[in-house]
């Protein structure tokens, strides 16, 4: 079947090919050798934390987000670069790869989603839908909506070969 046919895949692929740019041109330049690093990088991270006022691309981030940058890194960029064309063939091993994609996704983004909710100086459209509050609750939506669609594909995998009765509908 093709990933046009499969939309909820055609979500993830999407979102997928738009992780990568976001990754390697934002989020994991701190990584980068000065003499790869382009002006452009760096602008758009102040204006980023000028703007939005994300202590965690800031002067001092908290002392554990540089662990979630480096699982970024470690995980979540080589696993990006297996899931694009992995959804486009439609991998049997994606409801499994994604299940863990996205709890691991929901759960760190739900900690960084609570510690920028405690951040005082924020304003009300910084910590909003418009601005933090939209971007760190879509990604959570994203990961937990992908954590509860793989686990009902898995569930009527493992049903339907042990001869079960589902928990889950067929169809999410």
């Amino acid at each position: 079947m093709s990933i046009w046919q499969r939309k909820k895949d055609f979500v993830y692929f999407v979102f997928f090919v738009v992780h990568v740019p976001v990754m390697l041109g934002f989020d994991l330049t701190s990584y980068y050798p000065a003499a790869i690093q382009q002006p452009w990088m760096s602008e758009i991270r102040n204006w980023y934390y000028t703007t939005y006022g994300d202590r965690y691309f800031g002067p001092s981030p908290p002392s554990w987000f540089p662990v979630y940058t480096l699982l970024e890194l470690l995980y979540h960029l080589p696993f990006t670069l297996w899931a694009i064309p992995a959804l486009l063939r439609n991998d049997p091993r994606i409801p499994l790869a994604l299940l863990v994609f996205g709890l691991e996704t929901s759960l760190t983004t739900l900690t960084c989603l609570a510690e920028m909710l405690s951040w005082e100086e924020l304003s009300a459209e910084q910590r909003g839908v418009g601005g933090l509050g939209g971007m760190y609750g879509a990604y959570l939506a994203v990961g937990v909506f992908m954590m509860i669609d793989c686990y009902a594909r898995l569930d009527q995998i493992l049903a339907k070969s042990k001869g079960l009765e589902p928990v889950t509908k067929k169809e999410l």
